[in-house]
């Protein structure tokens, strides 16, 4: 199986402070990748940094091929197709609504008609159970529903990577579960994912492997199974929510 994303020895600093020291890790082409990690980790970082909103230091980031952190902005635009940031927030324009949000990147980045355009907002807002709510705005809508058009957004570029920043957060279980059975969805579809969090069920129910990144590096990648099995117990302890 082909990596569709390689990072390679990134390095990062904030300041006098060292966050990433020599973190390597790849995801297949189909996979969800679990990122996981302490508070103050940087996992947000490298997910920004896999669509050129962040830079390295020091170190390679491969997305589909293609060695991106040297790339100016508008030579980025093609990675960015390929690649959807599903915020944590949701990070919808306020001031459009439901319609407006999804039909912006389409309008921006595509030669679509505004019929095409129709087409396809309808078909993913049926998709994602978010049908009726179209002329709504994002304040009035309940936190678990601007993460779904928030995430409809992003993939309605039929992008091949999604990255996924705490999809779940402050979530409650019935809203968590609506969002795990999308994402597999779009797995199910050969989408491929980084999955950033701290929610382990979560990471469990939809990711193929884990990462844990601690002290600056990949300290271990695998699956639960193979995590959860290795010597030390430092995966374990995280897990259970334990100090490491």
């Amino acid at each position: 199986m082909t990596n569709i994303i390689e990072v390679k020895h990134f390095q990062k600093r904030f300041g006098q402070k060292l966050v990433h020291k020599d973190v390597s890790f790849a995801v297949r082409r189909g996979e969800c990748l679990g990122l996981i990690g302490g508070s103050g980790a940087g996992k947000s970082v490298i997910l920004r940094s896999l669509i050129g909103l962040e830079r390295p230091d020091d170190g390679e980031v491969w997305v589909d091929g293609t060695e991106i952190t040297h790339l100016r902005e508008r030579e980025l635009l093609p990675v960015r197709k390929k690649v959807a940031y599903v915020f944590q927030n949701g990070a919808l324009f306020d001031s459009m609504s439901v319609y407006e949000n999804l039909a912006y990147p389409l309008r921006e980045h595509t030669r679509l008609s505004e019929d095409e355009i129709r087409k396809r907002i309808f078909d993913q807002l049926e998709e994602f159970g978010l049908q009726g709510n179209e002329g709504v705005f994002p304040a009035n809508l309940s936190g678990g529903m601007q993460k779904r058009v928030g995430l409809a957004r992003a993939i309605i570029m039929e992008p091949d990577v999604v990255l996924y920043d705490e999809p779940t957060a402050g979530l409650d279980p019935y809203n968590t579960k609506r969002i795990q059975e999308m994402i597999l969805a779009l797995k199910a579809k050969g989408k491929s994912a980084v999955f950033v969090t701290h929610d382990m069920p979560s990471a469990f129910a939809v990711c193929d492997r884990i990462a844990l990144l601690l002290e600056g590096r990949i300290q271990a990648i695998g699956t639960r199974e193979e995590l959860e099995s290795q010597p030390g117990g430092r995966i374990g302890r995280f897990i259970n929510g334990e100090e490491l």
